[in-house]
């Protein structure tokens, strides 16, 4: 054979190897429960299409969701990592930095260097560019830097903002002459179950683009475009589609045709719409002649939520996550078990249920198993090849330890086998209390949805319950019976277990919107912390205002210096007739002496701290006066001491008002240090009246000694 053969030969073999592998569709719904499928058992709703993908391919009912929350389950499903190797657990906020990295292999890298071509549309929702998010500029990096040929989709979540298209880097329609305005009203569609209208405005031409009612077809309408052009230019190299729905996350905006087509309101009319999106892709890989060598994958980034528009599907008889307990956010399997089909005519028998442990995270080694990719070694893959267990070359998962992140950490979740421990009580979900919440959940939904839980009664903790939870998912898959006291060796298994994998998790600051309140509460074992009460001068529509009008000191504690004197009541500084430019009566300031000195003076100094705070986002807005000086300053610190955000005086008396973007920080606990170690001149430091949206908590910042008297 000469050499000429043999190349052509080798050419012949690499075209084989490139394009005999599937296309591949992956369809990632939001927020559809186990039960909101006729597959897995809806009466309620006809989804047809879905159907069809279970009965042409194989249905798993022990499937999981790496998160309990839509953006760190995204984050699981496209790099097949636990989102807690981030420190990742809630919403990312409109202005988060992409939250891969670049470095990381994703299902889109993988696919790509195996040849495909690779494409998504829909809801994206793992944040932008480097740094806070400039909406004003192109949003990169993004999506096509992990690995995608093109974007089409929502920047965020179909119920906060920006409510606009981004294609590739760009938002659509956008117009420079009109750029958006962080914090101030948009001009967009108000919906029930829809807020952050304020978030941030301007951007008018690229806001009126987004219309509500019509996003469902506007992603199913891309998605049928995107695999037609590709058929048509290059209909020999596989591809990779990843369509992300907003469908059923709250508002419920079905397209007009869907409406009042369920027996279950908005709810089901929008899973109807759902199914019509998978019936037009679908449809397409019919038309093309691709179904038989495509790859379909239909599941969901968390279980179903029991908001105002659930709570109706739920009183009308639909059970949005089957019989399972617990809804989106929580530990409890409602919160994570999700539907998952698999069609792939070529390899996967058609008919089949498998109740194997699978976890979305295991979709990446897949992927790259049947792209023919190795993965780097030191990727920190947690997902396992699946592909023998859908080819039936196994019967078996090759997966029987899964970590499962709801939206608190005290309640990150081991399963190991049939065994499942929650380290904590009740769910660690949304905390809203009564029915008609939009965010009712955990013990609480009890007064709704009457799923029976030995340690909840009336919707609420009974006080003897352990204060953790240990279920066997084989005898007990409801989770109807904690048996943590009756398994001390499995609990101690489990928790020595779970404690490890706590070590993965990187000291680096939270990523995305954390439960405030889950996180602020004493622990299981209701130790007592030094309490921290809140203190108002006035009412306010902030729901955390942090100043001086008691005349003391509390809740702030003094760690350093003189600061126990420094309650100031003056309109005046002690020269001239200029105002402090106070708010009320009392102010903090490390110039004045004492309340009756006549003149002040630079000699004193000292550092204060506030009790820890969780954030919610938008503006802290504050007054602060005094020296330039380095050593004179207030600052936004993390919990570890680190200072994230400073200002300070501009050698003047009175005091500016002054403002941080709490944003990037939601979630994560706070507090505020007030700095003075200067005596030269303007070595003084003067603030008043801080005010923000979050939760005091009652404790302090570890590390800080309390100054002795």
């Amino acid at each position: 054979m000469n050499k000429t053969t043999l190349i052509a030969q080798f050419f012949i073999s690499s075209f084989v190897v490139l394009f005999s592998k599937p296309n591949i569709v992956l369809i990632n719904a939001d927020d559809l429960g186990y039960g909101d499928l006729g597959c897995y058992g809806a009466t309620r709703v006809q989804t047809l299409n879905i159907n069809r993908l279970a009965r042409e391919g194989m249905r798993f009912t022990d499937a999981h969701s790496a998160s309990a929350v839509c953006s760190p389950s995204r984050f699981g499903l496209l790099t097949g990592q636990y989102p807690i190797r981030k420190n990742f657990w809630g919403p990312t906020p409109l202005t988060q930095e992409l939250t891969i990295d670049l470095r990381q292999p994703t299902l889109a890298s993988v696919l790509k260097s195996a040849g495909y071509a690779t494409s998504v549309i829909g809801k994206w929702h793992l944040g932008f560019g480097k740094g806070r998010t400039d909406w004003n500029k192109p949003l990169k990096p993004g999506p096509l830097e992990v690995g995608f040929d093109y974007y089409f989709g929502m920047p965020t979540v179909n119920s906060g903002p920006p409510f606009v298209y981004v294609e590739n880097h760009n938002v659509v329609d956008y117009d420079p002459t009109d750029p958006f305005v962080m914090h101030k009203k948009s001009v967009t569609q108000k919906w029930p179950e829809k807020g952050g209208y304020s978030g941030i405005g301007g951007a008018k031409k690229a806001h009126l683009r987004y219309r509500d009612e019509y996003v469902g077809t506007t992603f199913a309408e891309k998605a049928v475009a995107w695999i037609e052009s590709h058929h048509k230019q290059s209909k020999n190299q596989p591809f990779f589609l990843y369509l992300a729905t907003t469908n059923i996350h709250h508002p419920f905006t079905p397209h007009p045709r869907f409406k009042g087509t369920s027996q279950c309101g908005l709810y089901g009319d929008f899973i109807h719409e759902l199914d019509w999106m998978v019936g037009e892709v679908l449809g397409i890989l019919d038309e093309l002649k691709l179904a038989d060598k495509t790859l379909v994958v239909f599941t969901s980034d968390n279980g179903g939520m029991l908001n105002v528009t659930g709570q109706k599907a739920w009183r009308s008889g639909h059970r949005l996550n089957g019989k399972f307990l617990g809804f989106k956010f929580g530990a409890w399997e409602g919160g994570h078990r999700v539907p998952f089909l698999i069609r792939w005519p070529e390899k996967v028998p058609a008919g089949k249920i498998s109740n194997c442990l699978v976890s979305q995270i295991d979709l990446l080694p897949t992927f790259a198993a049947i792209g023919d990719v190795k993965l780097p070694e030191d990727a920190e893959i947690d997902g396992v090849n699946q592909l023998p267990l859908l080819t039936e070359e196994s019967k078996d998962s090759k997966r029987e330890l899964l970590v499962i992140s709801p939206n608190s950490p005290r309640h990150l979740t081991i399963r190991k086998g049939n065994w499942v421990y929650i380290p904590a009580q009740d769910e660690g979900g949304f905390q809203g209390k009564e029915i008609g919440s939009h965010l009712l959940a955990g013990a609480a939904a009890q007064k709704l949805t009457k799923l029976v839980n030995s340690d909840v009664s009336a919707g609420k903790i009974k006080k003897d319950s352990p204060s953790a939870q240990l279920y066997n998912l084989n005898t007990d898959p409801y989770q109807a019976t904690n048996v943590h006291n009756e398994r001390p060796k499995v609990v101690a298994e489990l928790s020595s277990l779970l404690g490890k994998w706590r070590k993965i998790i990187p000291p680096s600051p939270r990523l995305g919107w954390v439960n405030l309140r889950q996180e602020g509460q004493a622990t299981p074992s209701k130790t007592k912390s030094n309490p921290a009460p809140k203190i108002r001068a006035k009412p306010s529509s902030r729901s955390v205002s942090l100043d001086f009008e008691s005349g003391k000191l509390e809740p702030w504690k003094v760690i350093k210096g003189e600061f126990g004197r420094p309650i100031g009541n003056r309109i005046h500084f002690f020269h001239g007739e200029t105002q402090y430019n106070k708010q009320g009566e009392y102010y903090l300031t490390t110039l004045e002496l004492s309340q009756k000195a006549k003149k002040g003076s630079d000699s004193q100094t000292g550092i204060i701290i506030s009790p820890l705070f969780t954030p919610e986002g938008g503006m802290m807005t504050f007054r602060v006066g005094g020296g330039r000086s380095s050593s004179t300053y207030v600052a936004l610190c993390m919990e570890n001491g680190q200072e994230v955000e400073k200002a300070q005086g501009i050698d003047l008396q009175i005091m500016q008002k002054a403002s941080w973007d709490l944003t990037k920080y939601s979630g994560l606990n706070m507090f505020i240090k007030v700095f003075d170690q200067s005596t030269s001149g303007w070595g003084h430091i003067t603030v008043d009246d801080f005010q923000f949206d979050g939760e005091l908590l009652p404790r302090y910042p570890t590390g800080y000694k309390k100054k002795k008297n």
